[in-house]
């Protein structure tokens, strides 16, 4: 490839990506939990969070909650592929600790808002831990919280 092609190639990236909207995640962590790794694939725009948390601390509640501030939510919270939630309503929460076993827990988080500039908030609480995931950008929720329970 030449210079020239070069230069031309990457300018039509850098007004591509100037004139796409691309989803926005914010990921927070307040805890006592051993939160190990988070990463965004942008071009299946999933976000991927991995915690560790001991086998004792499933005595107490580990509430998710999958919101959004005005518009509506629809979709489906699963665990390990088995469907525990539909998101029917602009909130949802649901107890996992009862669900959680030992080893790797997946939760997959997936559907889709209106309005697509709304921020869609995904948290994992317990007792003396939070998690918190934010997305807004293209109408598409695609959340996966790994926990691995030791």
């Amino acid at each position: 490839m030449n210079i020239k092609s070069l230069v031309m190639v990457a300018s039509f990236a850098s007004v591509l990506a100037a004139t796409m909207v691309l989803p926005q995640t914010l990921i927070h962590v307040n805890n006592n939990m051993n939160y190990s790794k988070q990463e965004q694939v942008q071009s299946s725009n999933i976000s991927s969070s991995t915690i560790s948390i001991d086998a004792a601390d499933l005595e107490q509640p580990h509430i998710l909650s999958v919101s959004i501030p005005r518009g509506y939510l629809e979709g489906k919270i699963e665990l390990n592929g088995r469907v525990l939630s539909q998101l029917t309503d602009r909130d949802t929460r649901i107890d996992l600790s009862p669900h959680l076993s030992r080893g790797r827990n997946v939760i997959k988080i997936s559907g889709t808002y209106n309005p697509e500039r709304a921020k869609v908030t995904v948290e994992l609480a317990c007792s003396q831990s939070q998690v918190t995931q934010q997305t807004a950008g293209n109408g598409k929720l695609n959340q996966i919280i790994i926990l691995e329970v030791q």
